[in-house]
């Protein structure tokens, strides 16, 4: 039985091996400079659940948002993000024109949601709260992709 186990796991690895050699990554428009092919990296990450720093924005737009931390990810320049939010509760009430990412740099981006939260709240009068996100669980998931040299 071990030596079959042994098998298996090497044939994964192998496969797992010839996978990441074959993986082909082409970015072919960047807000920032281009570097060679074997240079473009794919980062995600989230906020995580529960631990992500949502701030409220109150009358007259009524919006939360958080500042998202990539720098682990070694980016030269600002590159392509893809965020959503994940949460709870409420979060899908916020997020039906999706998710408005801005101020974005090689190491982080900040994400704001509008709309209104509640079946009694009306548009332009009220909108998410930065308690209502946490106690949501709201958080970003993001991917990124750039170049590392």
């Amino acid at each position: 039985k071990q030596w079959y186990q042994r098998r298996v796991r090497g044939q994964l690895l192998l496969c797992l091996l010839v996978t990441t050699l074959n993986a082909d990554l082409l970015i072919t428009r960047l807000n920032s400079n281009k570097g060679p092919a074997p240079c473009a990296r794919i980062c995600a990450g989230t906020t995580g659940k529960g631990s992500t720093a949502w701030q409220g924005y109150g009358a007259p737009y009524y919006y939360v948002y958080t500042r998202v931390d990539m720098s682990e990810c070694g980016f030269l320049g600002t590159p392509i993000i893809t965020a959503l939010v994940d949460g709870n509760s409420a979060h899908w009430q916020t997020t039906t024109s999706g998710v408005s990412t801005a101020e974005a740099t090689k190491d982080s981006f900040t994400v704001y949601l509008f709309g209104w939260v509640g079946i009694h709240s009306k548009p332009g009068q009220s909108g998410p709260t930065a308690s209502v996100a946490q106690s949501g669980q709201w958080n970003v998931n993001w991917q990124a992709i750039g170049y590392v040299c």
